[in-house]
């Protein structure tokens, strides 16, 4: 009868060691994705600035250079529609390339969602 207990204690002892192992890995898991992807888009925010800062800093160097105002807007246009689309792919690369199980993770699909999900990593990072 005793061997009949132990085994009982022994198989519950098993089960509930799979379970504890599970929701840890598990909490650390979605720690993790949450982070990588946080930091992720922060870095990508700070690749978007300073495209931005070299595309002005070009644009004054062709103004310079003496370009009509009409030519130097067609290429700002052609610049910022270039630089959304890049973003756009790189910020849906970045939702795809997580696991589906954590894809409720993300608050973010595209790069206009992907910015205001950026504005709010900053906010609380400045407050902790």
């Amino acid at each position: 009868m005793e061997i009949i207990l132990y085994a009982l204690f022994f198989i519950t002892g098993c089960l509930v060691h799979a379970t504890y192992t599970y929701v840890l890995a598990l909490g650390s898991s979605v720690f993790l994705i949450t982070r990588a992807t946080e930091d992720s888009l922060l870095l990508l925010a700070t690749a978007y600035e300073k495209i931005i800062y070299m595309n002005e800093a070009t644009y004054q160097s062709i103004i310079k250079k003496g370009i009509e105002e009409e030519e130097l807007e067609k290429y700002r246009k052609m610049d910022k529609l270039e630089l959304e689309a890049t973003m756009n792919l790189v910020t849906g690369n970045l939702s795809h390339m997580i696991p589906s199980r954590y894809r409720e993770l993300i608050s973010f699909s595209d790069w206009k969602t992907a910015e205001k999900e950026i504005t709010r990593i900053i906010k609380q990072r400045k407050t902790t």
